[in-house]
């Protein structure tokens, strides 16, 4: 085990299908831009596992996404300083207020989509545009920030970045949420059933197990940056 499941407003696991009328986009047949999951909580997941149950061969479309953010935030850095620079200075606002749904929920958070360390390090980048609400800050600041926000969607397109593939069921894909960010193609069931099944794992849960069992086998590995704000 890696370690116990985290619980969230959609419980320890969840079920993502097409329903006729979804609570979450996620839950139809659109396609979904790339995003990390719960970026309205102060600390979203870490670990995502999602199994395919099922993806029909009638079915049409519905590839998976990823993108490591981090590294696409780096060459923003390097290509477009300004542009950086404003990303890590403006807060964004992230939200889900949901009073029409069997648990309701009301959440916002605010914090630049980009943060840094004392070394000037990224240590987190945060990117859910569904999940976003109004920007509130001085207005001279807000015409900047979407010149920097539209640069940086851009950016995370570019075919160089883009992680694309169908799953196929019995498929379980494992990816750290503060890191990747993850998205899909809009598909067609054309009569068949696509079911993906999923749940987290706390990213402090997962680095816990990893040093132990480092520990315990007597091996030392550096962890590459996990994007969970910690300077160290």
């Amino acid at each position: 085990m890696i370690a116990p499941l985290q619980r969230t407003l959609y419980g320890e696991v969840f079920d993502v299908v097409a329903t006729p009328q979804p609570i979450n986009v996620a839950y139809s047949q659109e396609g979904l831009d790339l995003h990390m999951d719960l970026a309205y909580y102060e600390s979203p997941p870490g670990l995502q596992l999602l199994h395919c149950m099922h993806n029909d061969p009638v079915v049409v479309g519905g590839q998976s996404l990823f993108v490591d953010v981090l590294a696409a935030a780096e060459d923003l850095r390097r290509r477009y300083p300004k542009e950086f620079e404003l990303l890590c200075r403006i807060p964004a606002t992230f939200q889900k207020i949901h009073y029409e749904r069997e648990w309701p929920v009301h959440m916002r958070f605010q914090r630049p989509h980009i943060q840094l360390n004392h070394r000037e390090e990224i240590v987190a980048a945060t990117w859910a545009p569904a999940f976003e609400g109004p920007l509130l800050v001085d207005h001279k600041l807000v015409e900047p920030y979407f010149e920097s926000y539209k640069q940086f969607n851009i950016l995370l397109k570019e075919p160089k970045y883009m992680i694309e593939f169908r799953l196929q069921p019995g498929d379980l894909v494992i990816f750290n949420n503060r890191r990747m960010l993850h998205g899909r193609r809009s598909f067609d069931l054309n009569g068949g059933r696509r079911h993906l099944q999923g749940c987290y794992v706390h990213i402090d849960e997962f680095k816990s197990r990893v040093a132990i069992l480092q520990k315990e086998m007597g091996r030392k590995m550096e962890l590459l940056p996990v994007g969970n704000q910690c300077w160290s």
